[in-house]
């Protein structure tokens, strides 16, 4: 697989002033610098590689949390998508726990071989929150709601726009092994409602939901070991923007999973290696494939966490 680095106007210009602010921001914040390459193996010409930078700001003594984000993937198909992000938010404490409301703008751009391109623009809100039930048990998850702008043009120009709705809610249950080993169990929903407007005068719905299972052991060695468990409860929805001659069906079913494993290790008290390794199997329904097929996805991050 290539790797290929297109950054956006936002992204030039979010560098330049995480740049010009980083001498200040080293004196007088925690910060948070993950720097890692990812790639992703479908067994086709949509396998990718690219790098990815997250970036996460904490004055000092404030609870004002912002991060900063980018990814970078080129497909074997020459097809490229970028992702920018920044997010502010803001920690309101109390005995026991706390809640952290936030905004996000993001981009995610799509430019295909063919020369046609996809953009989204995501303005969401979203809040996290955590309650200690006792020594051993707590409630955790978070909740983000948003509005989706979508720009498809294709190769002769025309373009069609779409609104969103957008959704991700993740309750959760934690409960504390020992000191250094923790449980976690939650439900998570997502999805989206849209019209594609008069040009089409179609739907594009999808929703999703999922069990999920974490486990987090810090080992006494420095080593931490993070297994996490996706299951799909039932069939997700993506209900088609068009009309197909070939197939009858007007939307796809698919039940998505996922098992991972996530590592990191430190190197010193500032540079901390990390890494994860996931399998994803996308299982379709019949009578509801719209020609798409049973697949795995084989996903790895290797990256390292700098913190000062």
């Amino acid at each position: 697989m290539k790797m290929g680095f297109i950054p956006t106007s936002r992204v030039l210009l979010c560098a330049g002033l995480v740049a010009a602010s980083f001498p200040m921001v080293a004196n007088a914040a925690k910060v948070n610098a993950t720097l890692s390459h990812e790639s992703g193996d479908y067994g086709s010409d949509y396998d990718y590689a690219g790098p990815r930078l997250d970036l996460n700001i904490n004055p000092d003594g404030s609870n004002w949390y912002f991060d900063l984000g980018y990814r970078n993937r080129t497909h074997d198909s020459k097809q490229v998508y970028s992702r920018a992000e920044i997010q502010a938010s803001y920690r309101f404490r109390f005995d026991g726990g706390w809640v952290q409301p936030s905004f996000k703008v993001r981009q995610d751009l799509t430019n295909y071989d063919s020369g046609s391109r996809l953009t989204n623009d995501i303005y969401s809100t979203e809040t996290k929150y955590y309650f200690d039930l006792s020594d051993k048990w707590s409630l955790w998850g978070d909740a983000q709601f948003g509005i989706e702008r979508q720009e498809d043009k294709n190769v002769t120009s025309m373009t069609r726009n779409s609104d969103y709705l957008t959704w991700e809610i993740e309750p959760g249950i934690r409960y504390n092994l020992t000191p250094k080993q923790r449980l976690s169990l939650s439900y998570y929903n997502t999805g989206k409602r849209s019209d594609k407007g008069e040009t089409w005068d179609l739907t594009d719905n999808t929703k999703n939901q999922q069990a999920r299972l974490y486990y987090f052991w810090d080992t006494p060695i420095g080593l931490v070991i993070s297994p996490y468990v996706r299951y799909a409860l039932g069939y997700g929805e993506a209900s088609a923007w068009y009309d197909s001659a070939y197939y009858d069906e007007t939307k796809t079913q698919s039940q998505v999973s996922r098992y991972a494993l996530q590592v990191s290790y430190p190197l010193n008290s500032f540079i901390r290696l990390q890494a994860e390794y996931y399998l994803e199997d996308i299982k379709y329904k019949d009578g509801y494939t719209l020609g798409k097929e049973d697949s795995q996805v084989k996903y790895l991050k290797l990256g390292a966490r700098v913190s000062f």
